[in-house]
């Protein structure tokens, strides 16, 4: 069965299990998981989303050689859980430096934007911080916005956010 035929069946842990085990064994699938992730179909790529984020914690060297294309689809995302998904397996990669900048400057804009949902602005906190560590001339700049978000943040964002400021100040220190 293909991964686009098990998504049309649901969205639930089990499906999203089924086809991380699927790629665990055949790596070669994850094209067709990523392709059902870019998929014009609103609830095609909404249920990839899922495993894409599970993949990224996982497995996330398998994402890399997306990274062009996740960047090129947040222009214009087609549901929440395309942001928060890609940007949760953002966190858990070692972002390649030609993609630095442009992932910084598209996770730096969720954090400080209200709009964007709580877990998408943690999770480009995360991934701003990480990739302070190969541009610490960025930390300041972060801080600064993340301070910004203190004050009237969700309790998530407060937590993240206070983290993730001390982490950056260990490392200027």
């Amino acid at each position: 069965m293909s991964i686009h035929t098990i998504l049309q069946t649901g969205h639930s842990r089990t499906i999203t299990n089924q086809i991380l085990d699927a790629i665990a064994k055949n790596p070669a699938l994850i094209d067709e998981l990523m392709a059902c992730f870019f998929d014009a179909n609103l609830r095609i790529c909404q249920r990839a989303a899922w495993p894409v984020g599970d993949l990224g914690e996982k497995y996330p060297e398998l994402i890399i050689p997306y990274l062009p294309e996740m960047i090129k689809n947040l222009a214009h995302p087609k549901h929440d859980a395309i942001i928060r998904n890609t940007v949760r397996t953002w966190q858990y990669m070692k972002i390649p430096e030609v993609y630095q900048g442009e992932i910084f400057e598209i996770c730096f804009n969720y954090i400080v934007d209200p709009k964007i949902p709580i877990a998408s602005r943690a999770f480009s906190m995360t991934v701003c911080a990480n990739i302070c560590k190969d541009i610490p001339e960025l930390k300041e700049e972060l801080i600064l916005a993340i301070e910004d978000q203190l004050e009237f943040g969700s309790a998530g964002i407060v937590s993240r956010g206070r983290k993730i400021i001390k982490e950056l100040h260990k490392k200027t220190t």
